[in-house]
């Protein structure tokens, strides 16, 4: 059995977000006013992993500090500001911003509490970061299917990017629990799929955003 080729595998996942970034910048105005928050977040995040392909591929050093700083608090903060842009009820507001209160209470705790926090890459950082996420999904949910959005929804493009986010970071923690256990390329492998699907959602939202794309 041929062995997946990380590399390989990591330079389709950067073509496709690349490709994913044109299409939420250039595709309509109207994707862009409701959600420049999840653009800004998405392309950024982008724009993170593939200066560290390189950067590692050509000097070798770590880029843990890059994840660290650029993923874990500035991405994943613009995205909690991104779904309390998104509730307009007024109690769901409320508990965002608590949700937000706690997002940055552990950012504090965590380089309060660690002296590593900024040098590795931590994963109960991450866990916690996609509780928090996750929470916040829920809420935007639970408005979404109380409203008359459902009866749009496959128009919806913010609940599609809500399935993708769910899909990708909430399907990733069982594997990186197991990420000492097994063969690094099961490893990346299932890591390409869950960022493939993610990103072919995040791809249907924008083409079928404000369309019947079923008819």
């Amino acid at each position: 059995m041929t062995s997946w080729n990380i590399e390989l595998g990591k330079i389709i996942s950067m073509s496709i977000t690349v490709l994913v970034v044109l299409l939420l910048l250039f595709k309509s105005q109207k994707i862009k006013q409701g959600n420049i928050l999840f653009i800004i977040g998405y392309s950024l995040f982008s724009f993170i992993d593939i200066f560290c392909f390189f950067y590692y591929k050509y000097t070798q050093s770590p880029t843990d500090i890059f994840y660290i700083i650029g993923f874990l608090l500035f991405v994943f903060m613009i995205y909690h500001l991104y779904y309390f842009q998104l509730l307009y009820i007024r109690s769901l507001r409320k508990i965002q911003l608590v949700i937000i209160s706690l997002f940055i209470a552990n950012i504090f705790f965590q380089l309060i509490l660690n002296d590593t926090s900024l040098k590795h890459f931590s994963f109960n950082w991450l866990y916690i970061n996609t509780l928090t996420i996750f929470f916040s999904i829920v809420l935007f949910l639970y408005q979404t299917f109380n409203s008359n959005k459902i009866l749009q929804i496959n128009n919806y493009l913010p609940f599609w990017i809500s399935i993708a986010l769910l899909i990708l970071f909430i399907g990733s923690i069982p594997i990186s629990f197991l990420r000492h256990s097994v063969p690094e390329q099961i490893y990346f492998l299932i890591l390409f799929i869950l960022n493939s699907i993610s990103n072919i959602i995040i791809i249907r939202g924008i083409v079928c955003h404000k369309q019947n794309c079923w008819r």
